[in-house]
């Protein structure tokens, strides 16, 4: 038994042993000499992860003098993580999360300036959109390989037999009279295509994204930048308006409130328009071919406005008392080198953030089946997700509300009450007046 009980434990310890060992994240060996450097990133999961995994072992290997060790997590663990690093003593010298939680860890001290790292030589090869939202107080944050990209997704074939006119460009995007009467004509049950416009309504949260630009087309706004809080913004008759449009649409059949999957546009052609971003382009141009187009938002009074938002690095103040702040530095710069933003955006389809890296691909040219992305970003369009300490709890809130919309539940009762909760926390923790 006395044996049986030893081997067993020999056994464990082997396991654990292993275990370890997958964990160790750095090419080089885990204990590089005594007293060398250690560069420490955390990543967010995502669409991003597999180029990271190829990213994160050439950034070991390149730099000699310092070692890189990086964990990649699930969001929620991710950031639970993040908020009781301080606390545990476990804080990495880099973060790379997404832009919208770059006031919060301002706000919680966590987060180095890095201004000097935005040569003016490179921030005039970078799109005005990263550089917006890796922007706060009049201080950069971190740095992008990529933006987001919004429209409408097209079918091309659908549109020209119903005789719609296709708009290429944001200056030529349809009117809010022009996009109803499009609806119209493309709504065709005999075809299959009972509801011609796909809103993804199975995941209200993704909505904040890709309704935010259609809320500031009819002149509405989430936060009020000038009190930090959600009042007068978020309830204000533009932002309902805009909201109530939803209502509009699903009471005249122009979209389904009930569908729960992704393919409806692309793979089931149920729909002859898509609101949808840039992650949804593999699929698209995979199963539409050239029936796969780009269409503005129609411009509903107010102007027309894309989307715009995706994840930054960051350097942490642990960089500081760990010494490796300009090993910090100097990993920031390499992975927005034109070489590391290719491989990064042929992974997720993202919208690369260097205008020479843009001027080399030929889908984002003149022309090109993703031109409008970049048309839109560069002519300054793109609208910054609220910016705020509390975004967690904005986007909560909002998600709930937009899912009861979603189920008929007014939107002036739903945005209010929205509004309301999200100001009580903002308020509470001293994010706002």
């Amino acid at each position: 038994m006395k044996n049986i009980k030893l081997l067993i434990n020999l056994l464990l310890l082997v396991s654990i042993l292993l275990l370890v060992g997958a964990c160790g994240n750095s090419e080089k060996d885990n204990g590089a000499s005594e007293g060398s450097k250690v560069v420490k990133i955390w990543a967010l999961d995502g669409a991003e992860s597999e180029a990271y995994k190829q990213l994160f072992p050439k950034l070991d290997e390149k730099y000699e003098e310092f070692t890189v060790d990086y964990s990649i997590f699930p969001k929620d663990e991710f950031y639970n993580k993040l908020q009781m690093a301080p606390q545990v003593g476990d804080t990495p010298d880099i973060v790379i999360m997404d832009a919208t939680q770059v006031p919060y860890y301002v706000k919680a001290d966590m987060l180095l300036e890095i201004d000097d790292v935005y040569t003016d030589e490179l921030k005039e090869d970078m799109l005005a959109s990263v550089l917006a939202e890796s922007e706060f107080e009049d201080h950069m944050y971190g740095v992008a390989q990529f933006d987001s990209g919004m429209s409408l997704w097209g079918n091309k074939s659908m549109l020209e037999d119903a005789g719609v006119r296709i708009p290429t460009s944001y200056k030529e995007a349809w009117s809010k009279d022009e996009f109803e009467d499009a609806l119209e004509k493309l709504k065709n049950p005999s075809e299959g295509v009972e509801y011609p416009l796909y809103m993804r309504q199975n995941s209200p949260r993704t909505l904040l994204y890709t309704y935010f630009p259609i809320v500031k087309s009819f002149g509405g706004e989430l936060l009020n930048t000038e009190t930090g809080l959600t009042d007068s913004a978020m309830n204000s008759k533009e932002t309902i308006e805009a909201y109530d449009y939803i209502t509009w649409l699903i009471d005249n059949k122009y979209v389904d409130p009930y569908v729960d999957y992704e393919d409806s546009f692309y793979g089931r052609k149920e729909n002859a328009l898509s609101l949808v971003g840039h992650w949804a382009y593999s699929d698209t141009v995979n199963a539409l071919g050239d029936d796969a187009i780009l269409i503005p938002l129609p411009d509903f009074g107010n102007g027309v406005y894309t989307g715009m938002g995706s994840v930054v690095w960051s350097v942490t103040k642990q960089a500081e008392e760990n010494g490796v702040v300009q090993e910090a530095k100097d990993l920031l710069l390499d992975v927005i080198s034109e070489e590391n933003i290719k491989e990064m955006v042929d992974v997720n389809g993202g919208i690369p953030s260097r205008i020479s890296v843009l001027e080399q691909d030929e889908k984002f040219k003149e022309g090109g089946q993703l031109y409008l992305y970049r048309e839109q970003l560069e002519a300054g369009i793109g609208v910054v997700r609220p910016q705020t300490a509390g975004y967690d709890t904005l986007y909560n809130e909002l998600s709930s509300a937009t899912a009861n919309i979603f189920n008929n539940s007014p939107a002036d009762d739903e945005l209010t009450k929205a509004s309301e909760k999200i100001d009580e926390v903002l308020q509470e923790n001293g994010w706002a007046e």
